[in-house]
């Protein structure tokens, strides 16, 4: 039986897990987060405790008790400690009870399917022209341009045609915000944050440029009624019902830059994944460009083709299944709990790691296989919820998820129409996972042409 409360009597025992107060686990996380959780798991089973100096981690590896932290007792957990002291400002991503349902109604509207049926063109168009200059025979670092593309869509879809925001500085905002991410794991990282560091100094002028651009284009937004670009959703934001004050400006200029950060560098990641898997599976490779020649033929995908695309979507899913771009999340008991039959202090953090339960055979026959086909199937009966969950799951499950995978399967259709893509080499690529899984060295490709321009 799971039980998720104060515990009464005897209290339970602390998770297991290795002794210590962390440096070894610092170095160690740092080193392979993924390697690092999975040696856990492995040791200590689907509830392990660890300690990074004065911090205290538990790992949660079994679905449904990765249920009862996310959904059946979602308020006796707030967001993690590290996400907040990373963003600073709360948003989206860092809010809390109310606060957090205030924003998430009012963001809602800006990924409905008709909100996004706008954003469509727009991801195609610039899919399409990262592929200028490309040639046959040419070898590219697909990760670079999957990033490239997904830096693009987010600037136009997100902030406009003028292009008050352009994507050098929302790679240098984000370069600074991955670095204060990683100061913020140092012990004693909130002072190190605030001191005069040249990292640290230089991380914030990047993101205080990022921030002045995208005051600029709130204005815009607001001077005209007219736009549908995604930060005028947010700055016409209303709840019907009366009940939520509208976003005020420094409230718009914290959700864009957390709308940013949840979606850019995920969804480039995941479409980086689908090409690696795609590329050591020549028959789901096949089967997708038959697909993508029998709906689209000759032109590019619109909106309207999502829904045709059915193994193109099952080759994302697929992708997440085996390589999420996030394979933990990170919540904060805020009173003591016993998950599992362990007692977990007020303060600790707890990491539902999504990413096991995902490649354990008990849920996904030949679980370590790339099987498409598995989500056109009838799922395998009595598979928890939480057995397959990229986006998160519960009151949190992400508000962007449409829009990640609108834009997952029209570049997917709009590359995969033109090029086969060939691995350079077969071995499974470095990953750089503390944040983010993803290459760690991009993904060396080869290009044969499969179609003529559009």
């Amino acid at each position: 039986m799971i039980t998720c409360g104060q515990p009464a009597g005897k209290r339970p025992p602390e998770p297991p897990g290795p002794k210590g107060r962390g440096l070894r686990n610092l170095l160690a996380r740092v080193r392979s987060t993924t390697d690092f959780m999975e040696g856990l798991h492995r040791q200590y089973g689907p509830v392990a405790g660890y300690r990074i100096g004065a911090k205290r981690f538990c790992l949660i590896s079994d679905p449904a008790l990765m249920e009862e932290i996310l959904v059946t007792s979602r308020d006796r957990f707030h967001k993690g400690t590290e996400q907040k002291a990373a963003m600073e400002n709360a948003c989206i991503i860092t809010a809390d009870g109310s606060d957090h349902q205030r924003r998430r109604k009012l963001i809602q509207p800006s990924f409905t399917p008709k909100a996004i049926t706008k954003y469509a063109e727009q991801m195609v168009s610039e899919a399409f022209r990262r592929q200028n200059g490309w040639r046959d025979g040419q070898t590219i670092d697909f990760d670079e341009q999957a990033r490239e593309a997904s830096l693009a869509i987010a600037a136009h879809t997100f902030f406009g045609d003028d292009i008050v925001v352009d994507t050098r500085l929302i790679k240098g905002s984000l370069a600074g915000y991955r670095w204060l991410v990683v100061v913020g794991l140092l012990p004693f990282g909130k002072r190190l944050r605030a001191l005069p560091l040249p990292g640290v100094r230089s991380a914030r002028r990047a993101i205080a440029r990022l921030d002045d651009a995208i005051y600029e284009a709130i204005r815009r937004a607001r001077d005209d009624s007219h736009r549908t670009d995604l930060i005028s959703h947010l700055a016409g934001a209303r709840d019907e019902d009366g009940v939520h004050a509208p976003y005020s400006e420094a409230e718009l200029k914290d959700e864009a830059f957390a709308i940013l950060v949840a979606g850019h560098e995920t969804t480039a990641a995941t479409l980086t994944w689908c090409i690696y898997h795609i590329c050591r599976n020549p028959g789901a490779r096949d089967r997708l460009e038959q697909e993508i020649d029998a709906v689209l033929g000759d032109r590019l995908p619109t909106f309207h083709d999502y829904d045709d695309l059915v193994y193109t979507k099952a080759i994302v899913d697929e992708a997440l299944r085996l390589t999420p771009p996030a394979p933990y999340l990170g919540r904060t008991a805020v009173q003591d709990v016993v998950i599992g039959g362990y007692h977990i202090a007020k303060g600790t953090i707890v990491q539902p790691y999504i990413r096991m339960p995902m490649r354990q055979e008990k849920y996904f026959e030949d679980a370590h296989r790339f099987m498409p086909e598995r989500w056109l199937q009838v799922p395998q009966p009595g598979r928890p919820r939480f057995a397959y969950a990229p986006f998160g799951g519960g009151a949190r499950y992400c508000s962007g998820f449409r829009f990640a995978w609108m834009e997952l399967v029209l570049s997917l259709a709009v590359f995969c129409r033109r090029w086969r893509f060939d691995l350079v080499s077969r071995q499974f690529p470095a990953v750089l996972d503390l944040i983010i899984y993803k290459c760690k060295h991009g993904l060396p490709v080869t290009l044969t042409r499969r179609q003529p321009d559009a």
